[in-house]
């Protein structure tokens, strides 16, 4: 699936909001997290009762959130590029 079908995805989840597009997106645009939006995509499809609340927890506990976002900071942190 497209990126751009992808946001027409989210954007029919029950709940839709736009910083649920934006933060899922950003999170499957993160480097090494190119294999995560078929994960999210899959879950989605298979759950479409599912609302924008459980498509977020599905990331965080099912796709290693935590530790690709804990990564991610602290690689932008020893870059010199985010604080946090």
């Amino acid at each position: 699936m497209r990126m751009e079908e992808f946001k027409v995805l989210l954007r029919n989840v029950d709940r839709y909001y736009k910083g649920f597009e934006d933060a899922v997106v950003s999170y499957i645009k993160m480097p090494g997290n190119a294999d995560k939006k078929e994960l999210i995509e899959n879950y989605i499809l298979d759950h479409p009762e599912a609302n924008s609340s459980d498509v977020l927890e599905y990331m965080v506990n099912e796709t290693g959130f935590r530790k690709t976002y804990a990564n991610y900071i602290f690689d932008c942190n020893t870059s010199g590029l985010a604080s946090v």
